[in-house]
């Protein structure tokens, strides 16, 4: 069975963006139609367009979180805080292995050194997922 993070790695290389690679790569675990995630994480790639935001693979596994947590209760919704929970840990784990969550650091854009290759980012997130599910 091929892992999630090899899937990822393989649609990254198809020509899916960081965030659709990592999304993507989960829809098995959440159920969804892989059609809808690539449309809806489509413009989160590039940092959110413009390497000056969030990495795409941190947003793709934010959207993978709230796809796993999320009650889907739009009468009450119920379930932010544990998904915010959920979301910070990512990124605080992301943080932690790669010292910025910002796409145009991670490349080195500005500075020459780059923090983490766009492989390595979706490598990282789906790691991060695959480790925070399997404690739960």
């Amino acid at each position: 069975m091929q892992s999630r993070t090899d899937k990822a790695d393989m649609l990254h290389k198809k020509g899916y963006n960081c965030a659709q690679s990592v999304a993507c790569a989960f829809c098995g675990l959440t159920g969804t139609d892989e059609t809808l995630v690539f449309r809806l994480t489509e413009g989160c790639g590039l940092g959110m367009g413009n390497m000056k935001g969030t990495c795409g693979a941190i947003t793709g596994a934010i959207a993978v979180a709230g796809m796993v947590n999320s009650t889907g209760n739009t009468d009450s919704p119920d379930s932010k805080g544990s998904t915010y929970k959920l979301s910070r840990r990512i990124m605080d784990a992301f943080y932690e292995k790669n010292n910025s969550t910002v796409c145009c650091e991670l490349k080195g854009i500005g500075t020459g050194i780059p923090l983490r290759s766009c492989p390595g980012c979706i490598k990282d997130a789906c790691e991060i997922l695959e480790s925070i599910f399997s404690e739960e």
